[in-house]
Formats: C-alpha cells, structure tokens, sequence
C-alpha cells in the first residue's frame, strides 16, 4: 500500500521510465531494476494496461520454466512534436519530426523561409497539433534562451519574443525551447553511456558564431542570465571580426575558444562540430597553447540533425513525467 498519492505517482513513473528506455519488459525484469515489490507492480501494470501505456504481447521464456507475461510499450500513447530551426545561406530552414512515445516516426517535414514571420510559424505549429494531436512540443533555435524568450538569435524577427508562452497560450501545446547547441548536448547524453563529468561540446559553424554547451556533474550550465557558452562574446574582436576571421582563419578562431573553455572548465571531454577546420591539424595546433596533460579527449562529430532531434524528444520526454494524461 502507498503511503501517499506523491510515493504512488513515483512508483508509477518509475515502471513508465522503464518501459520508455526498454521498450519491452516482464514483471521480474521491472521489480530487479525498480525494486518495487512484485504486488505494487502488478497494480501499476493494470493500470497502465487500463490507460493504453502498455500492450500485452507475447509471452517469453523465463527461468523457472512458465512463460513470462511480457508488456510493450505503447508508441500512440503520447505524441512529441520536434522541431528543429535554423540559418542556412540567410534562409530559415525548418525541420520538423513528429514522434510517438516509443520513437518512431510518424513524419518528417522540412521548408524553408527567406524570414521567419511569427503568424507563420504559430500557424505551422497549429497545422502539425490539429494533423497529429501533438501535446510536446520541442524547438531548438539558435539563439540565447531564457525561461522560453528569445534573448538573441540568428532568426532576427523573434528577437525579444515570448515564443514558449506565445505558443502555449495560442496553441495550448506543452512547449520546450532550447539553444541549439545545448540541445546537441543533451541529445549526446541521451545517446550515450557518460563516464565523463565535465563535457564541453563547441560548435563552429562555417557562416554563423560558434557556440558551446556545458555539461557538469549531470547537469546542463547554464548561467546567471542562460549566457553561458556565448563563445562570440570572448574577446577575439567584434562580432564582423570574428565573420572575417572564421572565413580567412577558422582554425585560429576554433582554437582560441577551445583554449579558453579548457583554462577556464578543463573538461574531460570535448566534442566538436567544425565542418571548416581538419580534425588533426586542431589536435596538433591546440598542444602547442594548453600543455598535453591538460588536454580533454576530443570527439569530433560529422552532423548535429541527429542529437538534435535525440535531446528534442528527451526534452519532450522529460516535461511529461509525473504529469497523468
């Protein structure tokens, strides 16, 4: 018996967590992970068989001889909508990836805009809600994001919106917004086993500002004002220098930044994406300003699309725990 509804919703999300990251499961196998007693999951299972989470399906093979009620997770259950902003040769391409709860792929939808009206993109949203019946929804924009406004971005005409509560309140979806680049880093995480407990992941554009997300001790950095990771804001000139200088020199710019995220972080990790810059010569040009034993690992990685839609759908995932549908 719950000691409290808190403990029971605990106790709920635990076994729906499970589900989520397995897909398939047997009573046992949720009771060695969870350490729920075997009668506490046998309720929670009917209820989530009675609100369509799960699925019965075939039983499997267990120790003790007697086949195993075995459950599945039910993708229609929930469906996330992802979308993916960003600038490319002064166009504003739109990604966007309808999902379900078990990850698969409803659609894919992508177009393009030489500026990005606000009643256009509200107007997307709604299209994609009333089509799918989304009730997430997750965006990554280049842009300094705070509590869902857009500080700064790429895409001038939301400067200085409330997109996530412009959004929520016209369209009445559960939205998430987050940098582009810190939505790399959560999609890294969510993809990856993390023995490292400071990760640095940069991003250097060949047309645009770099930027950097931070991960430290399971936890994203995000800064006093969410500024955190502006490397267009280190003191390697102004903004029209640094364009010059990614164009004519990128290599110098990329190592500039590194160098300064490993003095001040010193991360065990660094990913990078640097279409512009070849991978070893970065490896050799960065000994000769942090001493070797300093250095972080460095990963390089050949496309963001992937950890953007992965850190998207673990946003989505993330923002309906505990709440009941």
């Amino acid at each position: 018996m719950y000691k409290s509804k808190g403990l029971k919703n605990i106790s709920i999300q635990k076994v729906k967590d499970y589900f989520i990251e397995n897909k398939y499961a047997t009573k046992n196998q949720i009771a060695e992970e969870t350490h729920l007693s075997h009668a506490t999951i046998t309720n929670i299972l009917k209820e989530l068989l009675e609100n369509q989470f799960i699925v019965r399906v075939e039983d499997c093979e267990s120790t003790g001889g007697r086949k195993a009620k075995q459950y599945k997770i039910c993708g229609s259950y929930m469906v996330f909508g992802l979308i993916d902003l960003r600038v490319q040769n002064q166009t504003v391409s739109i990604e966007c990836r309808i999902v379900d709860l078990d990850f698969v792929i409803i659609e894919n939808m992508k177009c393009q805009f030489d500026t990005l009206n606000l009643n256009v993109f509200t107007n997307l949203i709604q299209d994609i809600k009333e089509k799918h019946h989304i009730q997430y929804l997750g965006i990554s924009i280049p842009a300094i994001v705070t509590n869902g406004k857009i500080e700064k971005s790429d895409i001038e005409s939301l400067d200085g919106v409330e997109l996530q509560k412009h959004i929520e309140t016209v369209c009445g979806i559960h939205t998430m917004i987050e940098n582009d680049v810190n939505t790399v880093m959560l999609g890294y995480i969510h993809t990856h086993v993390i023995e490292s407990q400071s990760i640095a992941f940069v991003y250097q554009p060949d047309n645009h500002h770099s930027g950097c997300g931070l991960y430290i001790n399971g936890s994203l950095l995000y800064g006093a004002t969410h500024f955190a990771g502006e490397l267009a804001y280190l003191p390697n000139g102004t903004l029209k220098e640094q364009e010059d200088i990614l164009k004519k020199d990128p290599l110098s710019l990329l190592i500039k930044q590194a160098a300064s995220i490993i003095a001040i972080m010193n991360p065990s990790l660094m990913i990078l994406y640097t279409p512009c810059v070849e991978t070893e010569i970065f490896k050799a040009t960065i000994k000769k300003y942090i001493p070797v034993q300093h250095l972080p690992e460095f990963q390089f990685i050949n496309e963001m699309e992937t950890y953007i839609f992965e850190g998207l759908a673990s946003l989505c995932i993330e923002s309906s725990r505990y709440k009941r549908k």
